[in-house]
């Protein structure tokens, strides 16, 4: 599965005890509704990650740039899990160039944003059964994921994902309960050795193109 990434902003708290500068924050919050992600909105639901933020080698960078690990669980240096609200994470942050340079602008404010990169796993993902109401857009739900990589970012802008990833996720808008039918039709036709009938019709428009691509990739990965 492609590996995705998610913002969230909101501040992170800063501690000092001794020489050991900790800080925490949420990496995503249960239930709470994406921004458009490119035709689609997305909420991550309750325990979809616990599994993985307890058992996996999850780390800690700073900007997604592994040059700038804060953190690591199997050090000791990155504590993970889920409460109620969320997906949170707790760095002792390192006595080096970026971990001091970190503290300050936290405690600055200068720095307001969380981000984590995750795999969806397989039968992870479903469409919700209502669209937003506030936008019409499909809802598109995680249950279950491998949660990568968490940390602090400068910039939190809502999305941030692969290329590979949003080529095959875009619906732009599209209503895809009729793409779903016409998609079935063509998939039972195939399984009894028919060939789809031919239609004469307009060049399918690349939203359209999308919208298909969206059923399969939910379909075809296990999100029912």
């Amino acid at each position: 599965m492609t590996a995705e990434r998610r913002n969230l902003t909101a501040p992170a708290e800063v501690r000092a005890e001794g020489d050991t500068v900790t800080m925490r924050g949420y990496a995503y919050r249960f239930n709470e509704l994406s921004h458009n992600l490119g035709g689609f909105v997305e909420r991550i639901l309750p325990g979809a990650g616990k599994r993985s933020l307890e058992a996996h080698d999850v780390f800690a960078t700073f900007n997604h740039d592994n040059n700038n690990v804060l953190g690591r669980r199997s050090a000791g240096t990155l504590r993970l899990g889920e409460d109620d609200a969320g997906g949170w994470y707790e760095i002792d942050l390192p006595n080096t160039t970026v971990g001091r340079d970190l503290a300050e602008l936290l405690k600055r404010g200068d720095i307001n944003g969380s981000s984590f990169t995750f795999r969806v796993n397989e039968n992870g993902q479903r469409r919700a059964s209502a669209d937003d109401p506030a936008s019409g857009l499909p809802v598109r739900e995680i249950t279950s994921m491998d949660v990568v990589e968490v940390g602090p970012v400068l910039n939190p802008a809502y999305p941030t994902t692969d290329a590979a990833l949003r080529a095959i996720e875009l619906c732009l808008g599209i209503t895809l309960e009729m793409e779903i039918e016409s998609e079935t039709e063509e998939l039972a036709e195939v399984e009894k050795g028919e060939e789809p009938e031919a239609e004469e019709a307009p060049a399918e428009s690349e939203a359209k193109k999308n919208a298909r691509a969206l059923f399969r990739a939910l379909t075809e990965r296990g999100s029912h």
